[in-house]
């Protein structure tokens, strides 16, 4: 949860106590608690992470410890109502106390949890139902990030490859598996040896949702990983681990999402550039495949989505037309 959120909701009960009497506090002694149930239909890591912060701040905004105190059967559709909208509501500092995108991840963890209860019998049907129909704040934003162009790219490449030492070799051959395969930077710390098929040119990938899918690499990427795995050697597990001082490799954990992060961006730094996140490297890499007529579909499966619709927001070649266009106006 980002600082401002939590600095937010921080102590935040639930408003209109003569509207709202105080949920009674339930015994989970001898029945199943529905928030622990629907955390476990979601998917390990930062799925589960994520919906146990928001149900936490729930059950506080609701006048509990935390979601393990709440009484989640007892929720109602016009709790999730007060919910939105008082974090709706313009704050202190002139600003709505959360963002419209916030308020409907908060959703979706009052509906999931309304689902729980009711399979539970903690909850009725109609009441479920009711909670069910509450709908998404609507808005709308204009998409994050950017596609890099090539003498970006190749400014990012050539900042690795100019600098000596086994640290820099194996940064390399990361950052060319992030524009060249599109990986994820979580995908690319935990990529496995056993995972990788030099004679196929191909890495089977195991991305959101614990789905795996085989990428494939051109011959700069693959170049950049055979150097890479030549001053590794064949111990451990992972492809890429952590060096510690003197330039000693522990190959027997992997790297983590935010060191892979950092990586990029000490050679953004190095290159000179600014405004580049690692996710910017995977929209380049949906970006340029589309620039070269590859079907939406193949790059979707390309990019492990589910839907083309995902796809589709990686998309930045309108951008270009749009600041080709924008450039021949005279004033």
């Amino acid at each position: 949860m980002k600082k401002r959120e939590t600095e937010v909701l921080e102590g935040t009960v639930m408003q209109d106590p003569d509207r709202f009497p105080a949920i009674p506090k339930p015994d989970y002694r001898f029945r199943p608690n529905p928030a622990l149930a629907f955390i476990a239909t979601l998917h390990p890591g930062t799925s589960r992470y994520t919906m146990t912060s928001k149900l936490n701040v729930i059950a506080r905004w609701a006048g509990f410890k935390d979601l393990t105190e709440c009484n989640w059967g007892a929720l109602r559709y016009e709790h999730v109502l007060a919910f939105i909208a008082f974090h709706e509501a313009i704050g202190p500092d002139g600003n709505p106390r959360l963002s419209a995108r916030s308020i409907n991840c908060y959703v979706s963890a009052f509906k999931g949890v309304a689902l729980q209860a009711y399979l539970l019998h903690e909850m009725d049907h109609d009441a479920m139902s009711r909670i069910k129909l509450v709908k998404s704040v609507r808005y709308r934003r204009l998409p994050s990030g950017r596609a890099i162009s090539e003498d970006e790219s190749e400014a990012l490449l050539e900042a690795a490859e100019k600098k000596p030492g086994k640290i820099a070799v194996r940064d390399h051959a990361i950052i060319c598996l992030l524009l060249g395969c599109g990986l994820r930077r979580a995908e690319a710390a935990g990529l496995e040896l056993g995972r990788v098929d030099l004679a196929d040119n191909s890495i089977r990938v195991i991305g959101k949702g614990d789905k795996e899918r085989k990428v494939f690499m051109i011959p700069q990427v693959k170049a950049a990983l055979e150097a890479w795995l030549r001053v590794r050697g064949t111990e451990g597990r992972y492809v890429f681990g952590q060096f510690f001082k003197g330039e000693r490799f522990d190959p027997s954990g992997p790297l983590t999402p935010h060191s892979v992060g950092q990586i990029v961006q000490n050679y953004r730094r190095a290159a000179g550039l600014s405004n580049l996140t690692t996710h910017d490297l995977r929209r380049t890499f949906a970006t340029r495949l589309l620039s070269n007529n590859v079907d939406i579909s193949t790059v979707k499966n390309m990019m492990g989505h589910s839907s083309v619709v995902t796809t589709s927001m990686y998309d930045r070649r309108g951008e270009d037309a749009e600041r080709e266009a924008a450039s021949r106006i005279k004033l």
